[in-house]
């Protein structure tokens, strides 16, 4: 009787180990586009992260998304009507760690409702509440070797009309207590092969920005 629980245990350990029940790494990435298309990174799906990117999502939206991330009762990802990165959503434990990017979109929609970082701080807030681990990255710089121009606001301003936005958000996320921050603005800067259109990177940009959060992890 012994010998034949003991084979069963054994099995079980063999059905986990090759599939027979799905891990989790515990780390949830909370984000608009720029993370959402991480599902399409290998070394992302390796890890077993879980993707929270919506895209085109504003700070305020993604604030509002928070309980049921926090809880795992349903994490989203995607934008509905999308053909390539069609809305789904999950139910998963409840995260260990989220990892945040957010903000381009408040400056490409005009900066609606409060202050980015006020959203942050928020989501930063409802994290620590329940005990889950932040990760928080700061905005890199838009790519003025890829101009792109649906993205600016006043027709004819150059790309860096956003720093006016982006230099004091970088600033009070570096500030914030009790969080681990990866400067994605030092990761992306002069490198210009690391994104398709000045935002959205590409592999390799993925990869680089994946290995300077994963060392925070």
């Amino acid at each position: 009787m012994k010998s034949t629980i003991l084979a069963l245990l054994a099995l079980l350990v063999i059905l986990v180990g090759c599939g027979g029940s799905p891990t989790r790494s515990g780390v949830v990435f909370v984000g608009d586009s720029i993370f959402g298309r991480l599902v399409e990174n290998k070394t992302f799906t390796d890890a077993g992260y879980v993707n929270g990117g919506m895209f085109g999502y504003r700070t305020d939206q993604i604030l509002a998304l928070m309980p049921d991330i926090l809880s795992g009762q349903q994490v989203c990802h995607g934008l509905a009507g999308n053909n390539e990165f069609p809305l789904t959503c999950e139910s998963v434990p409840p995260p260990k760690t989220i990892v945040v990017f957010a903000g381009w979109n408040n400056m490409f929609q005009g900066m609606p409702g409060k202050a980015p970082l006020d959203d942050l701080k928020g989501i930063v807030q409802q994290a620590k509440l329940r005990g889950v681990n932040v990760v928080i990255c700061t905005v890199y710089a838009y790519d003025s070797g890829h101009p792109a121009p649906w993205m600016v606001p006043t027709g004819n301003a150059p790309v860096t009309f956003y720093d006016m936005w982006r230099d004091p958000l970088n600033e009070g996320i570096r500030a914030m207590p009790g969080v681990s921050i990866v400067d994605l603005s030092g990761v992306f800067a002069a490198e210009s092969l690391y994104t398709i259109d000045g935002v959205h990177p590409t592999d390799a940009g993925n990869e680089a920005m994946l290995n300077a959060i994963m060392q925070k992890l």
